[in-house]
């Protein structure tokens, strides 16, 4: 009976372990996913909205400054993305001549690996989102917000 009663309580106990884990790394994920889409320039802009709240007159105001600025800051990660992929193939060129074939080979596939994920990841991301507070929903065109406000 004593066993009966430890097994059910070690096993309550791994599950709510595999469940703590499993919903920490999709909240991590989901907020990683939030902040690199801040990036582009329809994010910066469904940020906002979802920040500011304005209303139909703000939003007509308010349309053109975040245009400018979402343009801008998508522009300088554009940027800063091509720089840091240059920095990544100068330290790959100096560091493959001192590697084994092998290596050269796990290399190569770990690079053609995140590429594919990369492309896939950007074709599943396209668009911003423009919810309601508190509300999750898909993708949205910009001038589907002006329904919430």
């Amino acid at each position: 009976m004593k066993i009966k009663f430890v097994l059910i309580i070690v096993a309550t106990l791994v599950i709510g372990f595999i469940i703590g884990f499993l919903t920490n790394g999709q909240i991590t994920k989901s907020k990683i996913q939030n902040f690199v889409k801040t990036g582009t320039h329809e994010g910066f802009k469904g940020r906002y909205y979802r920040i500011l709240r304005p209303d139909n007159e703000q939003q007509k105001i308010i349309e053109p400054i975040l245009d400018k600025y979402g343009a801008i800051i998508h522009e300088n990660v554009t940027n800063m993305q091509q720089h840091m992929k240059g920095i990544h193939q100068e330290m790959l060129n100096e560091i493959e001549p001192y590697l084994n074939e092998e290596q050269k080979e796990r290399l190569n596939e770990s690079i053609k690996k995140f590429e594919r994920h990369d492309r896939m990841k950007y074709h599943r991301n396209k668009g911003p989102e423009f919810d309601k507070p508190g509300q999750r929903k898909g993708r949205r065109n910009p001038g589907d917000c002006q329904e919430y406000f």
